[in-house]
C-alpha cells in the first residue's frame, strides 16, 4: 500500500502498544500522554486517507453491463479483494476515532473544561461531536471495556456492539465479556458474517446464569452457546430467537441500537409431508427482475426443503465407511443455508 501500514495507522489512533487497563478511570488514564504524544490531528487525517493509495486505479476497473452476471475475472476479484481491504481498514479506522473521541469527553469531564464556555457537560459535547449528551455519556461508560476488546482482541468492536457486551461485563465480568464477543466473531466469521449488536445479544441472554471462573471452561461455555445461537455444529438449535434487525452499524458516531435476535440450524418453510402447494410464493403479473431472483430461490428452497429430509441425514449417516464424507457434506448444507438466511436477516425490510 505504498508504504502505508494500515495497523501502524491504527496504533496511533490508539497511542501505539500501550497496555489498555481494566478500570474505568485507569483505562481512561493510561491512554492520556500516548493521546497527546500522538500525531498531529492533519497527520492522522492524511493517514486515513492515504489508504485510498490501496485501491486498485478506477481507470483500470472494467466497467461491465447491467445485465452481465459473469463470474469475476482473476484480475476482477485481485481487484475485489484489494478493495474490500482497504474498506474494511477505513472502518476500523473510524470505529478507532469514536473510542479515542469516548476518551478525550472522560477528560473533558473530569477536568470541567466546559466551565468557562459552556452551561453544562450535555451542552458542551453537543457542541464538540454533534450528539447529545447521553450518547457521550454512553460513550464514556463503554470506552474500557472497547479498548481492552481492541487490545485483546485485535478487533475495535462499534459502539452498537459494546451496548451489548456490557450487559455481559455487568453479570459476567470483562474477561467474558471481551470473550463473547471474540467468540461471536470468529463463529460468524465461518459463516462468512460479521458480529452483529443483535447476535451479541442473542448469545449473551442464553448464557447460564453462573459462568465457569476457569478461563477455558468459560470460553467452552460461550462457544457452545454461541454456535447454538448462530446454528453452526452439533451446538445448533432448531429453535433459535430470530434476528429483527442488522445491528453492524459502523462508528462515525453511529447511535448505539437496540438489541434483537435469532438463527435456525436447518431451513424451514412448510413440513417434509407438505406437497409445497402453499409455500411458493404466487408470481405476479409484471415483477421486477431482482424480485424474480428472490422468487426463484423460495422455489428452489422449498423443493430442497422437501427432498432433504430427516430421513435422508438418517440414512446418510449410517454408513461409517462413509462418516467423514457425511460429516463434510452435514457442516456444508448449515454453512450455506445460514449464510442464505443471515442475507435475508440482514435485508431492508419492505
Amino acid at each position: 500500500m505504498a508504504g502505508f501500514d494500515a495497523t501502524d495507522a491504527l496504533d496511533d489512533l490508539f497511542g501505539g502498544g500501550n497496555t489498555y487497563a481494566s478500570g474505568a478511570g485507569a483505562a481512561v488514564g493510561t491512554r492520556t500522554e500516548a493521546i497527546l504524544d500522538g500525531p498531529a490531528p492533519t497527520d492522522s487525517i492524511e493517514a486515513v486517507l492515504r489508504l485510498a493509495e490501496g485501491l486498485p486505479s478506477l481507470d483500470d476497473v472494467r466497467a461491465v453491463d447491467d445485465n452481465d452476471t459473469s463470474e469475476l475475472t482473476e484480475v476482477e476479484q485481485h481487484q475485489k479483494e484489494q478493495t474490500e481491504n482497504v474498506i474494511s481498514t477505513a472502518l476500523a479506522a473510524g470505529d478507532a476515532a469514536v473510542w479515542v473521541i469516548a476518551q478525550g469527553l472522560e477528560r473533558a469531564a473530569k477536568g470541567r473544561w466546559w466551565r468557562s464556555t459552556h452551561g453544562s457537560l450535555g451542552a458542551y459535547v453537543e457542541a464538540k461531536i454533534g450528539r447529545s449528551a447521553v450518547y457521550g455519556r454512553q460513550l464514556r461508560r463503554n470506552a474500557p471495556l472497547a479498548l481492552e476488546t481492541a487490545h485483546k482482541t485485535g478487533t475495535v468492536p462499534k459502539p452498537s456492539h459494546v451496548k451489548a457486551t456490557i450487559k455481559t461485563e455487568e453479570k459476567y465480568g470483562r474477561e467474558a465479556a471481551v470473550t463473547l464477543y471474540e467468540v461471536v466473531r470468529d463463529v460468524s466469521s465461518e459463516l462468512g458474517d460479521h458480529p452483529t449488536a443483535d447476535s451479541l445479544m442473542a448469545v449473551h441472554k442464553s448464557l447460564p446464569h453462573q459462568l465457569p471462573t476457569e478461563p477455558d471452561q468459560k470460553r467452552e461455555v460461550i462457544e457452545q452457546a454461541t454456535r447454538r445461537i448462530l446454528g453452526v455444529g452439533d451446538s445448533a438449535s432448531i429453535e433459535a430467537p430470530s434476528f429483527e434487525s442488522e445491528s453492524n452499524k459502523s462508528a462515525s458516531i453511529e447511535a448505539l441500537g437496540d438489541d434483537g435476535c435469532d438463527t435456525t440450524g436447518e431451513p424451514t418453510g412448510g413440513t417434509e409431508t407438505s406437497d409445497g402447494a402453499d409455500d411458493d410464493i404466487q408470481d405476479a403479473e409484471i415483477i421486477p427482475e431482482h424480485l424474480v431472483t428472490l422468487k426463484d430461490a423460495v422455489k428452489t428452497l422449498n423443493a430442497l426443503n422437501r427432498a432433504v429430509t430427516k430421513d435422508v441425514f438418517a440414512q446418510a449417516a449410517a454408513d461409517p465407511a462413509d462418516a467423514a464424507e457425511y460429516e463434510k457434506v452435514r457442516q456444508a448444507i448449515i454453512t450455506k443455508t445460514t449464510a442464505i438466511r443471515n442475507k435475508a436477516l440482514h435485508a431492508p425490510k419492505g
